[in-house]
């Protein structure tokens, strides 16, 4: 988040919080993007600044040392528990959560016109199956579900 003069704002940045009225009225919610009529209304509001998102600056280097780091910390916090144990399944699914962002923000910074059809959610983008999960038990059935083994 930055806080910025709002001569500097530009449209199609996007609001990092919501943007209020002297009395509370909301005149642009968090996540909202500045457009060439925002800055006008906010010109004649006397309104001084806004608060923008930053654009990502980090690296792809950074990115993979970030996961690296997170990676070894996680390793080192589950070091005692029983590989049987629910906690591994949150630990394997904690990494797995970890990798798909990497993998997702590296994919964006290769190709930023990827964050409009690449991200989860869209039809370009292959959602995992519970059995595929890496917490599902075995075979991809919850113990207890129709056809579990027992």
């Amino acid at each position: 988040m930055k806080r910025i003069p709002i001569d500097k704002a530009q449209p199609g940045q996007i609001l990092a919080e919501k943007l209020t009225r002297h009395d509370g009225v909301l005149l642009a919610g968090q996540g909202s993007e500045i457009t060439e009529g925002l800055l006008r209304m906010l010109g004649r509001m006397n309104i001084d600044t806004v608060v923008i998102e930053e654009e990502e600056t980090r690296s792809a280097a950074e990115v993979e040392e970030e996961f690296r780091r997170f990676s070894e910390d996680l390793e080192a916090r589950f070091v005692r528990i029983d590989e049987g144990s629910v906690l591994i399944a949150l630990k394997k699914t904690m990494l797995y959560l970890a990798e798909k962002s990497r993998d997702e923000t590296l994919a964006l910074m290769a190709d930023p016109a990827e964050g409009e059809t690449g991200l989860p959610g869209s039809a370009a983008a292959p959602e995992t199956t519970p059995a595929e999960s890496p917490a599902a038990p075995s075979g991809g059935k919850s113990p207890g579900a129709p056809g579990a083994a027992k």
